[in-house]
């Protein structure tokens, strides 16, 4: 009875879930701030049977995945902390999910290794008291991980339909997502022209066709709403403008429309931002937000051609902040940039050598890894032609412990002691 009991991943992770309630509970905040009001707002708007207000009025700004889960709390007008606690009960059957893929192609030690290192994750933890996507997003990845895993080991057609449900439901969840499987599909379709190992890229492509599938209602949605065609959303135009930012000391990071910087402690030169912003900011707020967003991409096209230099710069400024949180615009910096630079450091110095390891190996580098690192992949390129944070990596950190744990598993031991 112990000893089903330790090697019974509910059991051992469960202190975890218990340590997330009591972080939620000590740190949540008692009214909603931030993101958290639109989440609500959106779910309270499809109980009143719409999800954009009409036009001119509309507002896409996210999918509206996260708006469906928080549905039967806003119904029920369960208080803000309670709703927030089920983000420790995403994050504890993300871990569960990441351990049972891990044990079907590792050991249960390796298993319960990279388990643990998902479930102290310190980026993840400082998102689990705030009312956002990242823990739901975070379960669903491994989720995905985890039948995608059981559908190259077992073939069952359920599991790879289940798994294109799940990565459909990312796709509502985090729109950018939806521009992932159309790339993915793309390379697929062309492997399968030119690559011999055909019934590989048909079950990447059935997937992939399945999770764009599950957009395709809202899809339909977004082109009654605004008339074009596979429109996600509304939000991609500011964040690609401030990412185009032509400006020295703009480092591609967001800023308030109204350009109050005060996301962060403000340096002394934040008035730059006004200085170098209002006018333009002035002139796209006039019009409805179908069309902010087409004006701000028109003047992130313009500042990318007439600096295209500042916007690579800026790129390789979205991945530091990634990484390690660091740089922000107009903004100082406390001590615990210190953290995220280790942490960073650790996960992108160990990724390198992911990459050199899966290269060298790569023929016998199993399907569900492949399919994973190439949806992580192409994410994590497409986030850094926005403004991105760590939260956008931290969706994607059950990837890569399951492509750690594989590699652990499969390379010889290192030896450190002189011969």
């Amino acid at each position: 009875m112990i000893k089903k009991i330790i090697h019974n991943p509910w059991y051992i992770f469960s202190p975890f879930l218990f340590y997330y309630a009591y972080l939620i509970i000590k740190n949540k905040w008692p009214k909603l701030y931030g993101d958290e009001i639109r989440y609500v707002d959106f779910a309270k708007n499809l109980l009143h049977g719409f999800y954009s207000p009409s036009p001119p009025h509309i507002n896409l700004w996210n999918g509206p995945g996260y708006p469906i889960i928080l549905m039967p709390f806003v119904a029920l007008n369960i208080p803000a902390v309670y709703i927030t606690l089920m983000n420790a009960v995403y994050q504890y059957l993300a871990i569960i999910f990441l351990y049972k893929s891990l044990t079907l192609v590792t050991n249960k030690k390796i298993a319960l290794i990279f388990g643990v290192l998902l479930a102290i994750y310190p980026n993840g933890l400082s998102m689990l008291p705030i009312l956002y996507t990242e823990a739901l997003t975070g379960l669903l990845v491994s989720a995905f991980i985890y039948t995608i895993t059981l559908f190259y080991l077992q073939g069952k057609t359920k599991h790879g339909i289940i798994a294109g449900l799940v990565l459909g439901f990312i796709i509502l969840t985090k729109i950018i997502f939806g521009y992932v499987v159309i790339i993915c599909l793309l390379i697929c379709f062309v492997s399968l022209v030119f690559k011999k190992k055909r019934p590989t890229y048909f079950k990447s492509i059935k997937i992939l066709l399945i999770a764009f599938g599950v957009s395709v209602p809202y899809l339909v949605y977004t082109y009654y709403m605004t008339g074009k065609v596979l429109y996600w959303g509304n939000s991609g135009g500011m964040s690609l403008y401030w990412m185009s930012t032509p400006y020295e000391n703009e480092y591609g990071d967001w800023k308030n429309p109204d350009l109050s910087n005060n996301q962060y402690p403000a340096s002394s030169k934040s008035a730059d931002l006004k200085k170098n912003h209002s006018r333009e900011i002035s002139a796209v707020l006039k019009h409805n937000p179908v069309e902010q967003d087409e004006l701000f991409k028109q003047a992130a096209i313009r500042n990318i051609k007439h600096d295209p230099l500042k916007f690579f710069k800026n790129y390789y400024y979205n991945f530091s902040r990634m990484f390690f949180n660091f740089p922000y615009s107009y903004a100082t910096q406390d001590a615990a940039v210190l953290g995220n630079i280790l942490i960073g450091s650790l996960t992108l110095f160990v990724s390198v050598i992911g990459i050199i390891l899966t290269s060298l190996n790569w023929r016998k580098v199993i399907f569900p890894v492949k399919l994973v690192l190439l949806i992580a992949g192409i994410y994590l390129l497409l986030s850094g032609a926005l403004s991105a944070y760590p939260r956008q990596l931290n969706i994607i950190i059950p990837v890569l412990l399951f492509w750690f744990g594989f590699l652990a598993a499969n390379i010889k031991k290192v030896d450190l002691k002189f011969r």
